[in-house]
């Protein structure tokens, strides 16, 4: 077994959330297409879904984490797959450290808390270069989101909402192209429509 199906298989088997098999295959096609020199991650867990960009590509990536026992586990496997020097791990809530970043980059990956995905539509845009590609995982939340699926659990029903909001402001917003895909868990892929990402 590849260390990064290790990893994987790993995480998997102690309920730590890491990108599902037809996601990771998804990004995988969409980084060997755009060849990102940067790229920014929000919600890093143990370095797996950064790994599999960093596989794909040349790209340096910056990764935001809150949990300090995932940066510690990410820290370990960024080494054991040789892709150290080209991780940049800042830590704490994404709310308070997007707002410090004064960088723009050709890929984001957003995959930190569901429930913030709203509130960061205005820190991410102006972080995403002109021609970047912006991606969201989970936001079709299990099927609830769309309505293929009833809301199983009264703790949800705060996410599942969020998450339309989310989709339904992205959408919205003329200068962005947006679409959304039945893939793993749903994703949400953002660029900026032509001369529009003022």
């Amino acid at each position: 077994m590849e260390l990064l199906d290790k990893i994987e298989v790993d995480a998997r088997a102690r309920n730590i959330p890491v990108i599902l098999r037809p996601t990771r295959e998804y990004i995988e096609n969409l980084i060997h297409e755009i060849q990102p020199k940067s790229i920014l991650e929000i919600g890093m867990a143990v370095g797996y879904s950064a790994s599999v960009m960093l596989s794909g590509s040349n790209a340096q990536i910056t990764c935001l984490e809150a949990s300090k026992p995932n940066i510690e586990e990410a820290k370990a496997n960024f080494e054991a797959l040789g892709l150290s020097d080209r991780v940049n791990i800042i830590e704490g809530d994404c709310m308070k450290t997007l707002p410090k970043l004064n960088e723009k980059f050709d890929f984001i990956f957003l995959d930190g808390p569901k429930g913030k995905y709203l509130d960061m539509i205005p820190l991410i845009v102006p972080l995403l270069n002109r021609n970047g590609v912006w991606v969201s995982d989970n936001v079709l939340f299990r099927g609830m989101v769309s309505g293929k699926n009833q809301i199983t659990e009264h703790r949800f029903i705060h996410t599942v909402g969020i998450l339309r909001e989310f989709l339904d402001k992205l959408k919205q917003n003329k200068a962005l192209d947006t679409t959304i895909l039945d893939i793993g868990d749903g994703l949400c892929v953002v660029r900026f429509k032509e001369g529009k990402n003022e």
